[in-house]
């Protein structure tokens, strides 16, 4: 029995004994103490299984005994089994939970994971990030690369790659043989490959979710700006390697990931209905690139959370997700993520008549440190005034203070829906903060309560009947909020 993991430490501590009942009359002179599973330890000798057990586990690349012993001895040399056996002898015999384990944090020590409920996954994902990160670029072999993804594709459902190293630098081919090479860095075009993705994630068919990160880590004194470099030949390869795979969650962070390069990504993550959640956190995405995510938006199915903080996008950008978003049907989006994006006045106009008009999506809407304040502030917090969609607004980090705070405070008790709003470090007063929480409770406690239709603001997307929009302008200040134009009749 496999007490020291089977019971749990926190089980066992909560029922043992206490150093006062040990030391009472009626416990002192107890002679068999059932709760002590470590009684006999150095005390009596080590059974023969026990000690064939320790032979077997010297030999397990070269004898397999696990098809052919009790379970209570296969338990015995699950404990005995060091972590350094090789991964083609390990990986199709042994399904116990504990020796992955215990190989996880015997290979990578520095590593807390929390939370994990399939060890052999999580260790076989991190053997493989482990040697596609580290792997000299000129000692990478594809074939040994494309081996090791086979044998662990049955386990693996989720990939991160911190850091990935250039593999190879192809030079532009010479047309004639007479023809002079030029050599100065400065006038021959360089093209900065990393590993091909096609072979190796192409294997690995359960995958779920892949994260990346073009970049080396802990270089010190040998920075090279060409170690960031992410080439068009790298997107295109990766697609080809994700071709036949049911991704769920696709992300690339802190890399060089502009406008070109992202279009060429969503024109091929388009085709996978799978997809639910896009994350491009960090990287250089522009105008042009946010107007293809808003395409992509508008044309696919299951999206729900898209998350492109830090980048480069201005209005243009804003007004390209903003117009996706209030095409009826589109993508069900449920989370989208604004934040360190600076945007002006414009910005905030076109998001407050893009949210005025959307009803049920998205949900959450995360704008943290944005710049917003003064108008720009004011606008933002007025959009739950009409808005009965967003359930969660963070506006952290960004100056709502003067007429902000009044804007949301009367926003605030027109809307019943939202139940979180982040204001942290937003410079508002103390009774603003108060007068937020005691709205938000009130709607927590509302939550489930059908409410009059007369409450509701009616959902309006541009591709409805123009007399059912109504022509927010956040730039009047005499506008009513919730009134619509009269229907003309048509004659």
């Amino acid at each position: 029995m496999k007490i020291p993991y089977v019971v749990p430490a926190n089980t066992r501590e909560a029922y043992t004994t206490s150093a006062t009942m040990k030391a009472s009359l009626g416990e002192a002179d107890r002679k068999i103490v059932a709760e002590d599973f470590e009684w006999d330890d150095n005390f009596t000798p080590a059974p023969l299984t026990y000690l064939a057990a320790i032979a077997l586990s010297k030999i397990f690349h070269r004898l397999n005994p696990l098809r052919r012993i009790l379970q209570k001895d296969r338990d015995i040399l699950m404990d005995l089994y060091p972590a350094t056996i090789p991964l083609k002898f390990t990986v199709p015999c042994i399904k116990d939970e504990q020796y992955w384990k215990r190989s996880f944090y015997s290979k990578f020590p520095s590593r807390s994971e929390l939370n994990v409920k399939y060890w052999k996954g999580k260790f076989l994902s991190a053997c493989l990030q482990d040697y596609l990160e580290n792997v000299k670029p000129e000692m990478f072999l594809e074939d040994e690369a494309v081996e090791l993804a086979k044998l662990v594709s049955p386990y693996i459902f989720e990939l991160s790659l911190n850091q990935m190293k250039m593999i190879r630098q192809p030079t532009p081919s010479i047309p004639f043989d007479d023809a002079v090479q030029d050599t100065c860095e400065f006038s021959v075009p360089k093209l900065y490959d990393h590993m091909p993705f096609e072979s190796v994630i192409s294997r690995l068919h359960n995958l779920q979710e892949i994260s990346l990160v073009f970049g080396v880590n802990n270089l010190e004194d040998n920075y090279l700006t060409r170690y960031f470099e992410l080439s068009l030949k790298d997107c295109e390869s990766l697609c080809l390697g994700l071709e036949h795979l049911h991704l769920r969650t696709f992300r690339i962070n802190r890399s060089n990931l502009d406008c070109s390069k992202v279009k060429i990504i969503l024109q091929n993550l388009v085709k996978k209905e799978s997809i639910e959640e896009l994350d491009f956190n960090h990287c250089k995405i522009g105008d042009y690139g946010m107007k293809a995510l808003g395409g992509f938006i508008h044309m696919h199915k299951n999206v729900k959370i898209v998350r492109i903080a830090n980048n480069r996008f201005k209005e243009v950008g804003v007004q390209g997700i903003a117009y996706a978003l209030q095409m009826k049907p589109a993508a069900p989006i449920e989370l989208i993520d604004f934040s360190l994006n600076p945007m002006s006045l414009e910005c905030a106009t076109i998001f407050a008549a893009a949210f005025v008009r959307c009803k049920e999506k998205p949900q959450t809407l995360i704008v943290n440190s944005c710049g917003f304040s003064g108008p720009s502030a004011e606008k933002m917090a007025g959009l739950l005034s009409l808005n009965r969609g967003l359930t969660r607004l963070d506006m952290a980090a960004n100056n709502l203070s003067g007429e902000a705070e009044k804007t949301l405070i009367r926003a605030l008790e027109q809307n019943r829906k939202v139940l979180r709003i982040d204001l942290r470090r937003t410079h508002i007063s103390a009774e603003t903060q108060a007068k937020v929480d005691e709205l938000l409770l009130r709607n927590k406690k509302m939550v489930g309560v059908e409410t009059e239709p007369s409450d509701e603001i009616l959902p309006l997307y541009l591709n409805e009947p123009e007399y059912l929009i109504w022509e927010y302008n956040p730039n009047n200040p005499d506008y009513i909020p919730g009134r619509y134009p009269v229907r003309v009749p048509e004659v």
